[in-house]
């Protein structure tokens, strides 16, 4: 796959750029990223799954490019537990899943579009873990149910992600997006929510054959089996499991 190519110059900002992002400092307008929090995340909540605003075949698209929305969600990632703090599980869970699932929206086919530059994607994707660590982590973090039980649709999103998630699988052949997803992971297991551990294992389970590096996971899964409660023997036998590629 062909990617736009950047100048030496602005290579060097995309890769020495702060982990904190704005609009501004992403080369977006504060007026488009404002519009497309709203559209994704200022809706009604519906009492049940397969309802949502985005079902509606008469809802209007939200009008940006590609590589608008790969910086749309680099300064969303980034930003997500100041800038969702106003909106509930629920309306965060519908809005994710917009931006995760790509039967519903084009939004996760916009990382590996033609037109966005490879390093545009790799910002992006070291934005991510902070969506984890400071919005989906401390929103789930009471949460203590069987694993795949949890009822929510902002759970249904942390469980689920690497499962429906397209973007890695279309760019799991590019060294950069396997070494990108693999710390995005590493990063997740260390957040102190076990919901969000549950999904770093479950995204291990599905992602680690295209991750190639086996070796790599079964010591990450080591130090993080000895990390946990001992007597949370289901976590650690998942654990065990999603090394093996035998999660669900």
């Amino acid at each position: 796959m062909k990617t736009k190519r950047l100048t030496p110059a602005q290579r060097r900002q995309l890769t020495s750029a702060p982990d904190i992002y704005s609009p501004q400092s992403v080369g977006l307008a504060q007026e488009l990223y404002a519009a497309a929090i709203r559209y994704l995340f200022d809706r009604l909540e519906t009492k049940t799954m397969g309802q949502e605003w985005f079902w509606n075949i008469d809802e209007p698209f939200f009008d940006a490019t590609p590589l608008e929305w790969v910086r749309i969600q680099t300064v969303l990632f980034a930003n997500a537990g100041a800038d969702l703090a106003a909106y509930s599980d629920e309306q965060v869970g519908m809005g994710l899943n917009c931006v995760m699932s790509n039967c519903i929206s084009d939004i996760p086919h916009a990382a590996h579009d033609p037109s966005v530059p490879l390093d545009e994607a790799m910002r992006m994707m070291r934005a991510m873990p902070a969506l984890w660590r400071d919005c989906i982590g401390p929103r789930l973090a009471s949460l203590r149910a069987p694993i795949g039980s949890s009822k929510g649709r902002l759970a249904f999103v942390c469980y689920m992600w690497f499962d429906v998630w397209p973007t890695f699988w279309h760019m799991r052949h590019e060294p950069r997006w396997r070494d990108a997803v693999w710390q995005v992971l590493n990063e997740m297991l260390a957040v102190p929510c076990r919901e969000v551990q549950i999904a770093a294992l479950h995204g291990i389970g599905d992602c680690g054959r295209d991750l190639q590096r086996q070796d790599a996971i079964d010591r990450r899964i080591d130090v993080f089996i000895r990390s946990i409660d001992k007597s949370d023997q289901e976590l650690r036998d998942y654990a065990d499991a999603a090394r093996q590629g035998a999660v669900l």
